[in-house]
């Protein structure tokens, strides 16, 4: 694990990206912002495929790009392992001989290199196909693959741009899952809510080749920077653990659901789809549950509501509703939501 500090111009074609930021060791953090941003092009600059103009970067306290110096260490030589989309595994080469082209490219003894192998190949489940080339792989499998030889040479920076867009829920939910637990500092791009609230401890948000917000991913959602963010960034996550029609949340509380599941499961659900009362509500089936208001967020619109309870959530409500339930800090009331507005994601983490 390693952190990373960027204060920095690039130019990329006829557009200008100027990043300043720092993410500590061991930090998950996810980049957002609309199509165009620059959030790809910032992976680009820390992974040594892009120059800065102007600026300083870091990585690990070590400088390896700063024109004024003139210093650039290339790609091959840092720390950090860039993933694209597709992933990009050699089409020429097995499964086996993908994972082992790093280590080999790092001058690994032959010894080492085998355990290594071995190793990454039953940590990613991969026995199975390990002598077969790309082109007969599923979407799923090319994607363990490619983060399988990724993470082979145990790199200190992880750079990922967004890993699961093209592949099938089930592969997704592994991924998922796998990143979640990783200890390596991680820099994640994505375009899907529930994985930036699954994977990520902090968000970092861009918008027309700018930073215009980060910090820890609770304290964005609660006061988001733009209308985008503050979409974006519309959900409530929690673990649970479902048996048929209920689920038990991780540190307390419950849930009745829609349909029968079973197992650990995580549970998304929108932060407008919460309701709040003064008394507990009666009529249609819901959940139900007493909160005590921690965060009042005022954006002229919308107030979005901080929670504290059996669990922590977000609530979006209207003024109207603010004023009519006289909420302050502190207050007390209750939250409910029904449970077809839940949405339950299967946890399928490989040991």
């Amino acid at each position: 694990m390693t952190s990373i500090e960027l204060h920095g111009l690039a130019t990329l074609d006829t557009h200008i990206f100027d990043f300043d930021f720092y993410a500590p060791a061991g930090d998950h953090l996810v980049v957002i912002g609309p199509n165009g941003a620059g959030k790809s092009t910032l992976l680009r600059i820390l992974a040594g495929l892009l120059p800065l103009q102007s600026g300083i970067l870091s990585i690990g306290g070590k400088v390896v790009d700063a024109p004024e110096q003139n210093i650039f260490l290339p790609a091959y030589k840092r720390s950090a392992v860039l993933q694209l989309q597709t992933g990009a595994v050699f089409p020429h080469m097995t499964v086996s001989e993908n994972i082992t082209f790093p280590l080999r490219a790092h001058g690994r003894r032959a010894k080492n290199i085998r355990t290594r192998t071995e190793k990454i190949i039953e940590r990613f489940a991969l026995s199975e196909i390990q002598n077969r080339l790309p082109s007969t792989l599923s979407g799923g499998q090319l994607s363990r693959v490619a983060l399988a030889r990724s993470l082979a040479n145990e790199p200190e920076i992880l750079l990922l741009d967004e890993p699961t867009s093209s592949i099938d829920a089930e592969a997704s939910i592994w991924i998922r899952d796998f990143l979640k637990n990783q200890q390596t500092t991680l820099i994640l791009v994505t375009h899907n809510p529930v994985e930036a609230l699954l994977i990520g401890n902090s968000v970092l948000a861009i918008d027309s080749g700018k930073i215009i917000q980060t910090g820890a991913m609770e304290e964005v959602a609660e006061r988001p920077a733009s209308s985008w963010v503050a979409k974006f960034l519309d959900l409530n996550l929690l673990s649970a653990s479902a048996n048929g029609l209920l689920a038990e949340i991780d540190g307390g509380g419950s849930f009745r659901l829609a349909e029968e599941h079973y197992g650990p499961v995580h549970i998304s659900f929108s932060a407008s789809a919460i309701s709040l009362y003064l008394e507990p509500p009666d009529g249609s089936p819901r959940n139900v549950w007493p909160v005590t208001i921690t965060a009042l967020n005022d954006d002229g619109l919308k107030v979005r509501v901080g929670m504290t309870g059996p669990f922590e959530a977000t609530a979006l409500i209207t003024q109207e509703s603010l004023h009519h339930l006289n909420l302050r800090l502190g207050s007390q009331c209750w939250a409910a939501i029904k449970a077809n507005e839940l949405n339950i994601i299967s946890s399928t983490i490989l040991r």
